[in-house]
């Protein structure tokens, strides 16, 4: 009997098919059953010992692991002992230039709004609020945070990262990318800022990294820096911050998205997240201990100053246009002096001449005398009072009023306007020669009347009167504090200093013989002989301020006669009960309310 296929076996109950040896049977016939062994799992043995002769082993497989591990790390190795700490980028070291009053206090900047501190000048409250937003294991950390580039490793590869590059950074990192590298979202940058940043961990002291990241930090608002945030958010230093928790965590809490953050006060949904934002920096103080729960309880969400996008709005555009044009005027006599090109270099601190009370009463006389204007009116329109005041000891400029507003009207009338001063000349001529009375002025007079800036108006080539004399605010006041004394050039600027270093300062003053007799207050005014300019100028003694006020045409700078305009205090046409004294009614409202605040 032969050897049954698989396809051929039948079952014992007879089921026919034909006898592999040719022989027929009956369907009675019985066939007997035959085992056939199933091939399948030989040929699963047969596989599986294929598969392990491909495979390496798991001894293999660990010395494997083993080895790129170790090249791994001698890989990192050698490229750290080869990279070199780059110089800092151009952006991270440029600084603003500072101008402020004469009293220290600030009036703005221009340049890059970054001003660095020293790190014993950043309030200990303010350090540990930035840890807890950004890196909580500073002191401890390599430089590098091996499971933040494990998790943005993570959402690069499942493109969780929004199409830009994470990076796991830690304070070192980010000060690594702030400072010395690009913000280039690249791998090449990303390794590279690795590699520095381990390097910097191991060369710098904590506290210089920590330092220099926060005079880097960027906090919207255009401040670079923890000083220009804090000034820019709270308009105050950052060490006035010291034992103020809230606020620092308010600055801290915008490091992580600036300009998103910067929007709270118009937005709503950023002001809820810089709210959560703020609660997750005052918590990570409690959790490392800066802070107790009972403080925490205690702290109330702080609300920021309102943003002023130009800091040359209101004054501070004149000052800091009045005193560069001064100093690049002697700067074109004397190179030494730094100019406008060398102030936006950054890095200096220009200290004017104008004290702050002082431009706060001109500017309140000024607006004061303005007052009862009826825009309704043709002839109250376009009305200009400026003002200057001059220290009659040094030639130093104090205050002055020059507009209503830089940003709408750059041309500084206090110190630009220049108008006839009519019959006031005669009281500025008391300091020259004794020719006033005259009707043509003799060249002596000229001659030093043109030192002060007092010029003739026509220009004709014949001798001047005192009606022919004109000059502006500022100038008419320097020439009245001459008065009985020495004539002075009047200056803006006291000094400037770059590093704490003062690299210029104004001449001092040549001594005034104590035979000098200045007259004491007084206080005159007049008009031209065109009724174009009223003007009112005084002296108290130890300061001589001169006030002018002049209208001009609609929609341009040409002046325009002053009559018709309403009364002080009162909007109304003039009358003829009014006199002829109205036009110089509000200049010396000016001048009176300035001598009585003095």
């Amino acid at each position: 009997m032969g050897v049954m296929s698989e396809n051929s076996a039948t079952t014992a109950n007879g089921d026919g098919g034909d006898d592999p040896d040719g022989g027929d049977r009956g369907a009675g016939d019985a066939v007997p059953a035959v085992e056939v062994e199933d091939p399948a799992p030989g040929r699963a043995r047969r596989v599986l010992r294929g598969v392990r002769r491909v495979l390496p082993s798991p001894k293999l497989v660990a010395s494997l692991s083993l080895l790129l591990v170790v090249l791994a790390g001698a890989a990192f190795a050698l490229a750290l002992a080869l990279v070199e700490i780059p110089e800092p980028n151009d952006f991270a070291t440029r600084e603003a230039t500072i101008f402020t009053w004469a009293d220290g206090s600030r009036i703005t900047h221009v340049g890059v709004n970054r001003q660095p501190v020293e790190f014993e000048e950043i309030p200990q409250v303010v350090r540990d609020a930035v840890l807890a937003a950004e890196d909580r294991s500073f002191y401890s950390d390599p430089g590098v945070s091996v499971t933040g580039l494990l998790r943005a490793l993570k959402n690069n590869i499942t493109d969780d990262s929004g199409g830009n590059l994470q990076g796991g950074s830690t304070i070192t990192q980010q000060y690594v990318k702030n400072y010395y590298l690009t913000r280039e979202q690249t791998l090449r940058r990303k390794a590279e800022e690795i590699l520095v940043s381990v390097k910097i961990a191991e060369s710098t002291p904590k506290d210089t990294v920590l330092r220099d990241y926060l005079n880097t930090a960027f906090f919207a608002r255009g401040a670079y820096g923890v000083e220009a945030a804090s000034r820019a958010y709270f308009a105050v230093p950052v060490d006035s911050l010291d034992g103020d928790p809230a606020r620092a965590a308010y600055l801290a809490a915008l490091i992580q998205a600036p300009y998103y953050y910067a929007t709270a006060p118009d937005d709503p949904e950023a002001a809820t997240a810089l709210r959560e934002r703020w609660d997750y920096v005052v918590d990570g103080m409690v959790e490392q201990g800066r802070l107790t729960a009972q403080q925490r309880a205690g702290l109330a969400f702080p609300e920021p100053v309102r943003h002023q996008p130009d800091e040359l709005s209101g004054v501070n555009g004149y000052a800091v246009d009045a005193a560069t044009q001064y100093l690049d005027g002697l700067h074109e006599r004397d190179p030494s002096v730094p100019d406008a090109a060398t102030l936006t270099s950054g890095g200096y601190t220009v200290v004017t001449t104008y004290r702050p009370e002082t431009m706060r009463a001109t500017s309140e006389a000024v607006a004061s005398g303005l007052a009862g204007l009826d825009p309704a009116r043709p002839e109250d329109r376009d009305v200009h009072l400026a003002a200057a005041s001059v220290d009659v000891a040094t030639g130093a400029i104090v205050g002055f009023h020059g507009g209503p507003d830089y940003l709408e009207q750059s041309f500084n009338d206090a110190f630009q306007a220049a108008g006839p001063i009519g019959s006031l000349a005669r009281l500025l001529l008391k300091s020259g020669d004794k020719g006033f009375e005259e009707e043509a002025l003799p060249p002596s007079t000229v001659e030093a009347l043109a030192a002060m800036r007092v010029h003739d108006v026509r220009h004709d080539g014949r001798p001047p009167t005192v009606e022919d004399l004109a000059t502006t605010p500022m100038r008419a006041a320097a020439a009245l504090a001459a008065l009985g004394s020495t004539y002075r050039e009047p200056y803006h600027v006291a000094e400037i200093r770059k590093d704490g270093r003062v690299v210029w300062r104004a001449p001092e003053p040549d001594p005034v013989a104590e035979a000098e007799a200045r007259p004491g207050a007084l206080m005159s005014s007049g008009t031209d002989d065109g009724g174009r300019w009223a003007w009112s100028m005084g002296l108290d003694g130890t300061t001589a301020t001169a006030v002018a006020m002049f209208a001009t045409e609609p929609g341009s700078h040409q002046n325009r006669r002053l009559g018709g305009m309403s009364p002080m205090g009162e909007r109304r046409a003039p009358t003829e009960a009014d006199g002829d004294g109205l036009l110089s009614d509000r200049p010396t409202h000016v001048l009176a309310t300035l001598l009585s605040r003095r």
